[in-house]
């Protein structure tokens, strides 16, 4: 077991990396978050007293909530240099920018292959298994496939649609002006209600879709009853062949690994993705990703895949969507994964 030596601020909450070793802080405002952490009880690290014993050096807080203790973070990069070790940080959150640290590996959710740092490393988004019991699979038929989407896809009110105007706006400038890869940061309610609309006009899938004006996902946000609305986007997983995935305001999607935790495929509209452990998953075997440029062929391309399936595949597909959030994207045995292989 690697050794980690950590220097805690009171007033800051620890990351969950850390939650065997100190116990688990409850979180009020991300829904359902503390779901993701049930019965994380063995250590993946041992917690040391002194730097010197130390195998890394480590950042015990998320990254984006040390934004007033600048002068922190680079006492532990320095302490970190000064022994020749390096700093692990974790950032789960929408910011894709880099960490501006020397001697760092920096575990994220979020990023844009075009944009990635050497010293990165993608994670999944602290999301909780659905799945209740036995797996329940879907069996092919000889129909249109179901896509389904349960969640935030209109604009709340005027404000957010001018903002969001805004903003692809100035993505579809610099886009022009030479960066094609720009186009991938365009708002995600952008995409996402440009690919619902693709897909309810297709006459080749089958949608089942729950329209939300608001984000379901936060306290702050949510404006419907919570345990219903849970229910509800479960429901509308385990009711559909395919999942539609695409990304929010950052490059990533909480609901990516709870269809893969119910045993259903994502079609993850590819933003220019970067995906957690992609020289270890064989993704292609449980997810169905579609490049955002063929965004206006999507219910083709849905459709294609589907047909040409067999009964066994459409099936393994399901199994293996399970088997890898399971073995590699539950929090836990991410975690565990990458404190024996990677650090």
């Amino acid at each position: 077991m690697k050794k980690v030596f950590a220097n805690i601020l009171p007033d800051v909450p620890y990351v969950p990396f850390l939650y065997p070793n100190l116990g688990v802080q409850e979180r009020d405002s991300i829904l359902f978050l503390n779901n993701a952490f049930k019965g994380m009880k063995t250590p993946f690290v041992e917690l040391v007293s002194t730097p010197e014993e130390a195998d890394y050096i480590l950042l015990p807080h998320n990254y984006s909530s040390l934004k007033d203790h600048m002068r922190y973070i680079k006492e532990q990069s320095a302490l970190a240099v000064k022994h020749n070790k390096k700093l692990i940080i974790f950032w789960h959150g929408d910011s894709d920018a880099p960490v501006n640290l020397s001697n760092v590996i920096v575990f994220r959710t979020s990023q844009y292959g075009y944009n990635q740092q050497v010293n990165e490393v993608m994670m999944p988004a602290y999301a909780e298994d659905l799945l209740q019991g036995e797996l329940v699979l879907r069996s092919k038929r000889d129909a249109k496939p179901v896509v389904g989407f349960c969640g935030w896809a209109d604009y709340k009110n005027a404000k957010n649609r001018f903002g969001t105007t805004v903003k692809n706006t100035i993505v579809d400038a610099v886009r022009v002006s030479g960066n094609q890869n720009i186009g991938a940061r365009k708002k995600g309610i952008t995409l996402r209600m440009k690919a619902i609309e693709q897909l309810k006009y297709s006459d080749r899938v089958e949608e089942n879709f729950i329209i939300r004006s608001s984000y379901s996902g936060n306290s702050k946000t949510i404006k419907t009853d919570v345990e219903q609305t849970r229910k509800e986007y479960i429901q509308n997983m385990l009711d559909s062949d395919y999942a539609l995935v695409v990304k929010g305001d950052g490059n990533y999607s909480y609901r990516f690994y709870e269809a893969l935790s119910l045993g259903r495929i994502p079609v993850l509209l590819d933003t220019d993705c970067l995906l957690p452990l992609e020289d270890v998953i064989d993704y292609d075997t449980c997810v169905l990703r579609v490049d955002f440029k063929n965004l206006p062929e999507l219910g083709a391309i849905i459709a294609e895949h589907y047909e040409n399936l067999v009964p066994a595949e459409f099936e393994s597909m399901q199994r293996k969507a399970r088997a890898v959030f399971q073995d590699y994207l539950s929090i836990e045995s991410y975690f565990r994964y990458i404190s024996e292989k990677i650090l």
